[in-house]
């Protein structure tokens, strides 16, 4: 059912098409003409009856959304948004967006720079075959340009103070929205209150995971009360959790180093130091994408080095005189 967080602001858990996490967070934001409307989930006739239904519990008719807002360009936050769009409601997303939709809409672009990136990390050709297997999934709908190109800051034509904080990291459009009348930090996937959210590793050239840390500190120097996040409960002790989500990064970087403290490795051998459990595809892939976040984030810092042997690469600690 959805939920008043304050007046005029509403949280509606909508159903996903897989078990973990089984729900986005959509909100509603009262703008005395209309409400805006924070992501929506994914696409199907299903999951527009399910937000539909949602609406009538509180009675808002679509007609009273003057803006949706994407918080980023994942699946599960945006892929009803043409669905959406076809009631005549605008869309929004971060301006880097317009780069960033062809990726989106075909997965095979997506994912091949992974796919090679991951052949020179010494991954086997089961598991560079399962990404080339990869198919655009039904529920991610497709994405054109949007009406809307956020810059960081207030946003443009709305009555509330709702302001644009760019937090690249968990991807590289996210986007956090800070209602400074509620002191609600609106996070999308950029702050989570039980898990630590995925970070890519899109090739070799990726430092996605300094990216996030820098868009923590963003954060964190921002005055605010409450995080209202993409997935599960609202976050009452924001600054607490950010510090928690750093320690994190902290550690598996920390045991990343302790594995190289002897020997070196290559990629591949990294990711199953790292996670050694056997993990599915879905879940290999993204161990594989984090581990390698780690491993680049630390070579920027002088930590770890990488040197190419018979065109694999191999991981060591940095000698430091």
């Amino acid at each position: 059912m959805a939920l008043k967080i304050k007046d005029g602001i509403y949280h509606i858990p909508l159903e996903l098409p897989w078990s973990s996490p089984g729900f986005v967070n959509v909100y509603l934001i009262d703008d005395t003409d209309g409400f805006i409307m924070i992501d929506c989930g994914v696409n199907g006739d299903h999951y527009f009856e399910l937000l539909s239904k949602k609406f009538r519990e509180i009675n808002i008719k679509f007609n009273e959304i003057k803006l949706l807002i994407g918080t980023h360009m994942h699946s599960d936050h945006i892929g009803l948004s043409e669905k959406i769009r076809d009631e005549g409601i605008p869309f929004a997303l971060y301006e880097n967006s317009i780069d960033f939709i062809d990726k989106y809409n075909d997965w095979t672009i997506r994912f091949k720079e992974l796919k090679d990136y991951a052949i020179t990390q010494g991954a086997p050709k089961s598991f560079v075959n399962s990404i080339s297997e990869i198919q655009t999934p039904f529920y991610a709908g497709k994405v054109s340009r949007p009406d809307v190109l956020l810059k960081e800051g207030r946003i443009k034509n709305l009555n509330r103070d709702i302001e644009t904080i760019f937090t690249p990291g968990h991807d590289i459009t996210e986007i956090s929205l800070h209602d400074t009348a509620s002191k609600i930090i609106f996070s999308g996937d950029h702050i989570l209150p039980k898990i630590t959210p995925f970070i890519p590793t899109e090739s070799k050239d990726s430092d996605m995971l300094a990216k996030y840390t820098e868009s923590l500190d963003k954060v964190d120097k921002i005055k605010h009360d409450i995080i209202a996040p993409g997935h599960g409960n609202l976050i009452s002790e924001p600054h607490n959790r950010i510090k928690q989500m750093k320690l994190h990064h902290k550690r598996r970087s920390e045991k990343i180093l302790s594995i190289l403290e002897e020997k070196s490795f290559t990629g591949w051998e990294m990711v199953n130091n790292v996670f050694p459990r056997k993990l599915d595809d879905m879940n290999l892939r993204l161990a594989f994408q984090e581990t390698m976040a780690h491993l680049k984030y630390l070579e920027n810092l002088g930590k770890v080095k990488q040197e190419e042997m018979h065109k694999i690469s191999h991981w060591s600690k940095t000698r430091q005189v």
